[in-house]
C-alpha cells in the first residue's frame, strides 16, 4: 500500500485531485494496476513508484519531462510509463527522483534518465530536457552493470556492481577534485574515498555483515567463507552471479569477512537460505535496500 500526504497542487499525492492532505491518505487499490508497490521516491513536485512486477508508475508535475510520459503535462493519478517498451523491455529494479529529473535502474543493469537536463544531470553530454526515458551509454560506466542510483537537485550518482561510484551534473556535489560540472558519468577517484569501493567489505563491525547477506554478490567476494559454504537457494544464486563476480574476485580477496567468526558465517548462510521467495527476492536492489533486517529463519512467525 502507498499512503501520501502534504502539498498536492500539482497532483504529486496521486489522489486524482490537487488538494493538500494533512494526514496520510491511502491511494486506491487499483492505483498500480492492482500490483503491490515495492519502492516509492518523491521529487520536488513529482512522485514515482516501482511495483513488484518491475513496472514504473509516475504522477505529479511533468513540466520538465520528469514523468517520462512524452509530454510536459501534470498527472493527478499514477500513470504507467511505457508498458514493456520504455526501458528496452527490461523490468525496473529501483528508481530515484531528483528535484526535476528521474533515474531508473533496470534488471539488465542499465540506467535510464529523464526530465530536466540542466547542468548535465541526465548524463547525456548536454543540457537537454528529456520527455521520455533515455539510456545512458554503458561505456560511461566502463561497461559495468549499474546496481543503484540517486538523484539530487541537479546532479546524479550511480554505483556499479563492482563498487565503483560515478557522478555527474552540477560541480559542487560531485566529489571530483577538479570542481567542474560533468555532463557524462565520471568515476570518483578511489583516493577520494580513501581507497575503498562503495558497498564493499571495509571497516565495518562484524555484526554488520548481515547487511551483505546475499552470499552471492561480488561485494562479499569469492574469498569469503560464505561463498564456499552457502548451499541450496544461495548456491543457485551464486552460480548465476559467477560471471559478474570473476571480474572483482581479486579485489575481494582481502575482504575482512574472509575471517569472520564461524557462528556469524552460519547466520549469514541461514539468512540467505530464507530470503523471501518470489520476484522481489531475486532483485539485487532489494537486497541492498533491506539488508538483513527483514530476514527470518524459515518457519518463524
Amino acid at each position: 500500500r502507498v499512503w501520501t500526504w502534504g502539498y498536492g497542487e500539482d497532483g504529486q499525492l496521486g489522489q486524482n485531485d490537487e488538494e493538500h492532505r494533512l494526514v496520510p491518505t491511502l491511494l486506491v487499490g487499483e492505483a498500480f494496476g492492482g500490483a503491490a508497490a515495492v519502492q516509492v521516491s518523491a521529487g520536488w513536485r513529482h512522485t514515482v513508484a516501482v511495483t513488484i512486477e518491475g513496472a514504473l508508475w509516475v504522477w505529479g508535475d511533468g513540466e520538465y519531462g520528469q514523468l517520462g510520459l512524452g509530454d510536459k503535462a501534470n498527472r493527478l493519478a499514477p500513470m504507467l510509463v511505457g508498458a514493456q517498451v520504455a526501458f528496452g523491455g527490461s523490468e525496473v529494479v529501483t528508481v530515484s527522483c531528483g528535484s526535476f529529473h528521474t533515474l531508473a535502474v533496470t534488471k539488465d543493469g542499465a540506467l535510464w534518465t529523464f526530465g530536466e537536463g540542466r547542468n548535465g544531470a541526465l548524463g547525456h553530454n548536454d543540457h537537454t530536457n528529456r520527455l521520455m526515458p533515455k539510456r545512458i551509454k554503458a561505456q560511461h560506466f566502463g561497461n559495468a552493470s549499474i546496481v543503484s542510483a540517486a538523484a539530487g537537485q541537479s546532479h546524479s550518482a550511480a554505483v556499479t556492481g563492482v563498487g565503483a561510484l560515478y557522478t555527474w551534473g552540477e560541480a559542487v556535489a560531485l566529489g571530483h577534485a577538479s570542481g567542474e560540472t560533468k555532463f557524462v558519468p565520471t568515476l570518483v577517484a578511489t583516493q577520494q574515498l580513501q581507497g575503498v569501493r562503495v558497498g564493499r567489505c571495509h571497516d565495518l563491525p562484524p555484526m554488520h555483515a548481515l547487511a551483505f547477506a546475499m552470499g552471492t554478490h561480488v561485494r562479499l567476494s569469492s574469498a569469503a567463507p560464505i561463498a564456499e559454504t552457502a548451499g541450496g537457494a544461495s548456491q543457485g544464486r551464486l552460480q548465476r552471479q559467477q560471471g559478474k563476480a570473476s571480474a572483482a574476485a581479486d579485489e575481494g580477496k582481502d575482504c575482512e569477512y574472509a575471517t569472520m567468526p564461524g557462528e556469524l558465517v552460519q547466520r549469514v548462510v541461514e539468512a540467505c537460505g530464507s530470503w523471501p521467495e518470489g520476484r522481489s527476492g531475486e532483485l539485487d536492489g532489494v537486497v541492498r535496500l533491506l539488508g538483513g533486517g527483514m530476514m527470518k529463519p524459515r518457519g518463524s512467525t
